[in-house]
């Protein structure tokens, strides 16, 4: 058994497109050109590694290489588990695949789509003025086709297998039949305001050359002279966005439309999965998930509220729309989570200077002055010292004091200057002829 001969034994055995038969057999064909007459016994897994070192080191990218092994390995599965191959049981391909680097983003940017749409129709006003072939000819049909990739995200071997017959007007439906996917399964896709005049367009010129329901559709060689082949083929549309590319120096494919209509409906507010695995017909819910690119600008949305929301950031300053006011969107984090600039992480210690000592009556002089006057507060001072100067005391003198210093307290209070604290001499400080009087801290 030849390694050509198991896949045409499992292409026999399982119902696959075209498409997908030319892919097993090109993966057979670049086995056989690396091992030519090696029998099949011999092809074991250390085998197929040194296959695999030496095609990428020739150039070979890792994503090709894992479509080699993908579909070997599945041949070599079908041929083990119906007895094809009888001297093992093991899958030589089984973990032989790579981490291929990822790829930049597939969507095409609104504005991008604009400037290719507004071309294209400039082409047709053009062709209608002149009657003259444009750069993209028919103009009117190039469009219908770019639109429909748009619209319906549709696959660009779906779109060249449709039939005349499959366009349902009164339904405002499209029929994409089960042999042309991937997932041989039929759905329909709905006719958006956007698109009916292009494909209104298309369905009247048919009419005029005369279609049979079972005739392609989106056939570029029945609606212009220019043409001469029998159907439309992907070559012929691949071409026309070619010509898009480099008029708007942004890449344009079939296929990034899907990846891009995948994206804008999970950005609306229903992000609805399934309503977009439904329309792009996917089988696995995953497969769908991979062709949506990550929102940034969404992520940054959730991640500030959360900040919001969970007292990160104190204040916020706002854009005046008028334009009086910053143009940019400031936020401030929380004084105590605030990180130091690098000159007061580690500020210089400041020299002290020693306390110098100032006369009562200078330090009161430097104050303002209330409506009971310098005076009233020199004398109240004055009189509080004669009486703490006293070399005798007796216990009814000590009460007496008492009286006077609550009495000073509330002069020095009223007068609104009441920054001084006066402090009773202890027993102690009046034997030793001892007073005390300090000022608070301002």
């Amino acid at each position: 058994m030849t390694p050509l001969k198991l896949t045409e034994e499992y292409i026999f055995a399982h119902d696959l497109r075209d498409a997908s038969a030319k892919i097993y057999r090109a993966s057979t064909k670049a086995l056989i050109k690396h091992f030519r007459t090696t029998p099949i016994e011999e092809i074991d897994h250390r085998a197929v590694l040194t296959w695999r070192k030496k095609i990428l080191e020739n150039g070979l990218s890792k994503r090709s290489w894992n479509t080699y092994s993908n579909h070997l390995r599945t041949v070599w599965g079908y041929a083990i588990e119906h007895g094809l191959t009888t001297h093992t049981t093991i899958n030589p391909f089984r973990k032989t695949s790579v981490i291929p680097p990822k790829r930049a983003s597939k969507t095409i940017n609104g504005e991008a789509i604009q400037r290719a749409r507004n071309w294209l129709t400039s082409l047709v006003g053009q062709e209608r003025c002149t009657q003259e072939r444009s750069p993209i000819t028919p103009a009117w049909f190039w469009l219908a086709v770019f639109e429909m990739f748009y619209y319906t995200g549709i696959r660009l071997n779906a779109l060249l297998c449709l039939r005349y017959k499959d366009i349902d007007w009164d339904r405002q439906m499209i029929l994409v039949r089960g042999e042309t996917e991937k997932t041989h399964r039929e759905f329909f896709l709905p006719i958006m305001e956007g698109l009916a005049p292009h494909l209104c367009r298309i369905l009247g010129e048919a009419e005029k050359i005369g279609l049979s329901p079972d005739d392609q559709l989106f056939n570029v060689n029945r609606f212009s002279r220019h043409y001469h082949g029998k159907e439309m083929n992907i070559d012929q549309v691949e071409s026309m966005y070619r010509k898009l590319t480099d008029k708007v120096r942004v890449r344009m494919t079939p296929h990034r439309f899907r990846h891009t209509l995948a994206t804008d409906l999970m950005k609306q507010p229903e992000r609805n999965i399934h309503l977009t695995k439904s329309l792009l017909n996917h089988s696995n819910i995953a497969t769908t998930m991979n062709y949506i690119e990550v929102d940034y600008g969404h992520m940054r949305a959730v991640l500030h509220e959360r900040s919001l929301a969970q007292g990160a950031l104190s204040r916020v300053r706002r854009v005046d729309p008028s334009g009086t006011t910053p143009t940019s969107i400031t936020t401030f984090p929380p004084a105590q989570t605030r990180l130091p600039s690098p000159e007061r992480a580690h500020p210089k210690p400041k020299k002290l200077q020693p306390p110098q000592q100032r006369p009562i009556a200078e330090v009161n002089s430097d104050r303002p002055s209330r409506s009971t006057g310098p005076s009233v507060l020199q004398k109240a001072l004055e009189f509080a010292s004669a009486q703490l100067h006293r070399g005798s005391v007796t216990s009814a003198t000590d009460g007496q004091t008492d009286q006077i210093d609550q009495n000073l307290v509330l002069t020095l209070m009223a007068s609104g200057l009441g920054v001084g604290r006066f402090r009773k001499s202890t027993s102690t400080e009046r034997s030793m002829g001892i007073t005390s009087f300090s000022r608070a801290s301002p």
